[in-house]
């Protein structure tokens, strides 16, 4: 069995020790995945917030598992930006200052356009 397999499903049948586990963490790992409601909490929880949820309890696991799941998401956020860079910065807008278009494009946040036009001041011209 490979490492992670233990940690994207840590409640299958007949779980067997990765070589390179360290025992105190296979043990952790037996404990947990013989409780009922730490089964039921990773049915009705988001893969990453389960692992965050039980370090406490669990802490060596809950540590071994989220440095196993942190290094992709770091990874793709990182190559996200490079290319959003890229695309931002051509040929043709090399004098732009792409830090506002960058931090725009890679934020989660969606902009609500109608509010924000209904807050804007209509523009007046003159007669």
């Amino acid at each position: 069995m490979k490492l992670n397999t233990g940690i994207h499903n840590p409640f299958l049948p007949n779980l067997q020790k990765p070589e390179s586990m360290l025992h105190e963490i296979y043990e952790s790992l037996l404990e947990m995945s013989s409780d009922i409601s730490m089964e039921s909490l990773f049915k009705t929880t988001p893969f990453n917030d389960f692992w965050c949820r039980i370090r406490d309890e669990y802490p060596m696991l809950g540590k071994m598992a989220l440095n196993i799941l942190l290094s992709f998401p770091t990874t793709y956020l990182c190559e996200t930006g490079f290319s959003t860079y890229a695309a931002t910065k051509t040929k043709y807008r090399n004098r732009l200052d792409a830090e506002p278009d960058m931090r725009l494009q890679l934020s989660s946040i969606k902009p609500d356009i109608n509010q924000l036009m209904k807050n804007k001041k209509p523009f007046h011209t003159s007669h």
